[in-house]
């Protein structure tokens, strides 16, 4: 495979167009060439650059007012947008970043710190700098934290003491300037615990689905490709929906959900009451991964998701192929109890170790801990690959040593399931939690 071919692959990786098996051809390829591994990575900073400034870009009036068509029609559309947006990202990258972003940027101040970190992430500085060996204590000037597993967390501080955690995977760019702070996400997991602001210079959060204006409150937040939601535990959050400007204000003990499509309720609702007991619901709860929709003969399900493994704690790596499922509630806060289980259904293609997990927030807010083990999971022949595994929750260890040594009393955010090195063909056709009677 030729040079040209190899930089393909890894444009069509970024651009999400790469196929099971072509990534299993990047994946062999950036095991055995060092040169092309720096070319991903180079090419992983930039796609993360050009992904928040497109979050930056306004969406054409015209966009928002057009009538519904047919599904074909808005799949030529969508095409067409798609590249327009793309072009516009590249335009706003190089000509029109924020004024207070400029000004931190000249200026290389530090406006905030990293108070504790541990996994795979990667910080890139304004001037293109990429520090791979994050160290407890490091002062920030503006720039993107890439945090690029589920095993991987970090808190940064800002110097009046508001704190974002944020975990993996993840990637948010941070500044501060003459309009305030501000934090891009472009996907991830965020508890934010902001102290009070100027109303003058409030801190503004953007998302691809949505932007928060927040004066001084404790909030957390999902971001993915095409929602967010915002739950709100101290204070109150303004979000607006950025499909069609929208405005929710969102009061303690109630969430919101901002998604692309229109036709989604946008709402602040009470949180509501607390439950120990969960079923997945598809596609709502899909966080990550191919949802597939059921019909009369099959049901839906969510398929695993490939992506790449490149490294711990500043130590470049032949990048480890994964596939990924991840699922999380979002009808209400449902919390994690002594004696409650998981139950999980779905299918491989033969006998194999899995990685199952979980995240946490405490109940009152803020990130609380990372759980996970491994387990081989034996798959019968005469079953078609099912499997229905029950796993109790004091059985999950915790992945570091700062974490509550167990997760009882906490929320739980969400959870995963995942393959390593090969693709089984992991597919999860719904995650429970389930309390012993």
């Amino acid at each position: 495979m030729n040079e040209d071919q190899n930089r393909e692959l890894i444009q069509r990786y970024f651009f999400g167009t790469i196929s099971e098996s072509e990534m299993g051809k990047l994946d062999e390829r950036l095991k055995k060439d060092a040169t092309l591994r720096t070319e991903f990575f180079a090419a992983a900073r930039l796609d993360t650059n050009l992904r928040d400034a497109a979050s930056s870009v306004p969406r054409l009036e015209a966009e928002l007012e057009r009538p519904r068509r047919s599904s074909r029609y808005q799949t030529t559309v969508g095409l067409a947008s798609a590249a327009v947006m793309l072009l516009s990202m590249v335009l706003f990258f190089i000509f029109g970043p924020d004024k207070s972003d400029q000004a931190n940027s000249e200026s290389h101040i530090p406006i905030a710190s990293i108070s504790k970190v541990s996994g795979s992430m990667v910080w890139i500085g304004d001037g293109g700098e990429a520090d791979e060996n994050l160290q407890e204590g490091r002062s920030l000037t503006g720039g993107t934290l890439e945090i690029r597993s589920l095993n991987s967390w970090a808190e940064i501080v800002f110097l009046d003491g508001s704190s974002v955690w944020a975990s993996g995977p993840a990637a948010l760019t941070i500044s501060d300037g003459e309009a305030g702070k501000m934090i891009r996400v472009r996907e991830g997991n965020l508890s934010l615990d902001v102290t009070p602001q100027p109303s003058s210079r409030p801190l503004r959060l953007i998302t691809p689905s949505a932007e928060a204006v927040v004066l001084g409150t404790q909030f957390n937040l999902s971001a993915g490709s095409s929602s967010t939601s915002f739950t709100v535990n101290e204070g109150s959050v303004r979000v607006t929906r950025l499909a069609d400007g929208s405005v929710q204000e969102v009061a303690a003990n109630h969430r919101v959900i901002a998604a692309l499509e229109q036709e989604s309720e946008f709402k602040a609702l009470p949180r509501g009451d607390s439950t120990y007991l969960w079923k997945s619901s598809f596609p709502l709860d899909v966080r990550q991964g191919h949802w597939m929709a059921g019909d009369r003969d099959n049901t839906s399900l969510l398929k695993a998701e490939a992506h790449l493994f490149q490294g711990d704690r500043g130590i470049q790596i032949a990048p480890i192929l994964l596939h990924t499922a991840v699922v999380g509630p979002t009808d209400g806060p449902v919390i994690l109890s002594d004696k409650a289980r998981f139950r999980i259904r779905g299918r491989l293609d033969h006998s194999f170790k899995v990685s199952v997990g979980f995240g946490t927030h405490f109940s009152r807010g803020g990130f609380a801990g990372k759980y996970s083990l491994e387990r081989t999971i034996e798959i019968d022949a005469g079953e078609d690959g099912r499997f229905d595994l029950e796993l109790a929750l004091e059985k999950f260890p915790r992945k570091n040593k700062r974490f509550p040594a167990s997760p009882s009393g906490h929320e739980l955010v969400w959870f995963w399931v995942q393959t390593v090195k090969e693709d089984l063909g992991l597919e999860i056709f719904s995650v429970e939690l389930l309390v012993a009677e």
